[in-house]
């Protein structure tokens, strides 16, 4: 089993401990008195879990959420460059997209910039041309992973596509694309501080969020199946 899919079995398990002390708070609402439900510490005793801390809890499922998405998505592309770094491959060896992909991330910076002397760009395009000609190995930069912005279902969509990663997936897009857009806007939400942590939670019905979870991770294992198939069939070359 590869590294990057045990660390997404680890991170699953943490945020699985986490909905599962979320889930027994929940009991407030069906108590209905609103006063609480308490936690007895060791050493200072009971401690009141109000509606308001319950409110934060479940918003704070979210931002878990949105980081299993995004580690899971940015640990599995590492594993492709890491697996193209060991095998020690030139830009003949590489399979068209992830030669387009060298080419767009790792060096067109150098051609975007407005103010770049022609010079520095002709010297650029010279060593690119030279790595070529002379079969140097080549290195995907892991700053360059094409990861900007929030990762919803297209764009996962689209980092797969740029690197030929196939395979079956567990629902359709319409069927996950709302749930991992809902995420994203939850946690935007919260990381600009458009909402607190305790009106966010006014959007989440806590059984909906569980189901949710549990697609979002069947959704994430297939996509990280499909990678790992990717890499043990070596289709990023040739």
């Amino acid at each position: 089993m590869k590294m990057f899919i045990r660390e997404f079995q680890r991170r699953v398990a943490e945020i699985d401990k986490y909905f599962e002390l979320v889930d027994k708070m929940d009991e407030i609402d069906k108590l209905g008195s609103g006063s609480g439900r308490s936690i007895i510490f060791p050493t200072t005793g009971p401690y009141t879990v109000d509606i308001e801390l319950q409110k934060i809890l479940k918003s704070h499922c979210y931002l878990l959420l949105y980081n299993l998405i995004e580690s899971s998505i940015r640990n599995g592309i590492m594993a492709i460059h890491d697996a193209i770094a060991i095998e020690q491959l030139t830009y003949q060896e590489l399979h068209p997209k992830i030669q387009k992909l060298w080419l767009l991330n790792d060096l067109s910076k150098s051609f975007r910039d407005a103010t770049i002397k022609k010079e520095t760009i002709a010297d650029n395009l010279q060593e690119a041309l030279q790595v070529v000609v002379d079969n140097t190995v080549v290195t995907l930069d892991p700053n360059n992973i094409p990861i900007s912005g929030n990762l919803d279902v297209q764009t996962i969509k689209s980092l797969m596509e740029m690197y030929g990663v196939f395979g079956p997936l567990p629902f359709s897009e319409k069927i996950i694309h709302p749930v991992l857009n809902f995420v994203v806007k939850i946690r935007c939400d919260l990381a600009h501080g458009n909402v607190s942590f305790s009106e966010a939670s006014n959007q989440i019905l806590w059984s909906k969020l569980l189901e949710e979870k549990e697609k979002i991770v069947r959704y994430l294992e297939q996509v990280l199946q499909n990678i790992e198939n990717y890499i043990d069939n070596h289709r990023y070359k040739t």
